[in-house]
């Protein structure tokens, strides 16, 4: 049957932070995020033997259902109630456990592929309803582009598309576990209460944004995780150092890290903040961000 090869981008945060804590213990966040060029490759098609196959070519990742995309085509195929199997494999570029939503993208990917390879039953509205049962960043990953996300993170908002710009995005392998960085946060800012945090206001990103400024949206990237993470991952400080002696306009960490992505002036000094984080043996990738794609739907 078809073969089809889809990109799934990475995700950056361009603001995260916390509004508030509900009584079920979930935390309200305010999200920005923006796809960009640094992607995996999912390769795959529809079986009508039944059989169910997920290959990759990184050994650490998965290939059965504990991996997301295994589930996210196994949701797809339910919902809509087809009896076939499938062949999906996955080239990975993203680096792993690294706050820029690898399995959530690769997820994705699946389901906006398949639905294609199944001639569109669902809608972009109900494959990021699918797409949430499995994360709260997959719903995002299908639309890709640029958005705001509230609540607990599912629901998505338009916002000003990021202007084009030049991007260094680099991770060190620093693990950090997402419920110990919000514990820590709790801690800190007695769990949100609104007697010790103020959440940080996003007006000034939003204009900028707007107006396609990339210094100032450089200024106004903003993510709270950074007020615990960092003293406790001194590599994705370093990182962050480098970015900013580099001539970075702006650098901030992604998620809950550990990875850490900086706004360059012009290309020459992306590429060359890339060579030098990839002479202390750090991965490091010069990207752009990417607009929606509407083109799936």
């Amino acid at each position: 049957m078809e073969l089809l090869s889809v990109r799934a981008y990475a995700k950056i945060n361009l603001h995260l932070d916390i509004t508030g804590r509900r009584e079920d213990g979930y935390h309200c966040v305010n999200n920005v995020m923006q796809s960009v060029s640094l992607c995996d490759t999912v390769r795959m098609r529809l079986r009508e033997d039944g059989q169910r196959i997920l290959r990759c070519d990184h050994p650490a990742l998965a290939c059965d259902e504990r991996n997301l995309a295994w589930r996210a085509a196994m949701l797809l195929l339910e919902s809509v109630k087809e009896e076939k199997g499938f062949e999906i494999e996955i080239e990975k570029r993203i680096p792993m456990q690294a706050g820029l939503a690898g399995g959530s993208t690769d997820a994705a990917a699946v389901l906006a592929g398949m639905n294609l390879l199944l001639g569109r039953p669902l809608t972009k509205d109900a494959l990021c309803a699918l797409g949430a049962r499995l994360g709260a960043d997959v719903p995002f990953c299908i639309a890709g582009g640029t958005s705001f996300a509230d609540g607990v993170g599912e629901q998505l908002h338009t916002f000003p598309a990021m202007p084009d710009c030049h991007i260094v995005l680099a991770c060190a392998g620093e693990g950090v576990s997402t419920p110990w960085a919000f514990a820590a946060l709790d801690a800190r800012y007695a769990s949100f209460d609104g007697t010790v945090y103020q959440p940080h206001p996003l007006d000034a990103l939003r204009s900028a944004m707007a107006d396609g400024c990339v210094h100032r949206v450089a200024e106004g990237l903003y993510n709270v995780f950074e007020d615990v993470i960092l003293s406790e991952r001194p590599v994705a400080a370093h990182l962050r150092s480098v970015m900013l002696s580099s001539g970075a306009l702006g650098a901030l960490m992604s998620g809950s890290g550990p990875s850490v992505y900086a706004i360059m002036p012009h290309e020459a000094a992306a590429q060359a903040t890339v060579q030098r984080l990839k002479q202390e043996g750090i991965p490091a990738f010069a990207v752009r961000p990417v607009a929606k794609q509407d083109d799936r739907f």
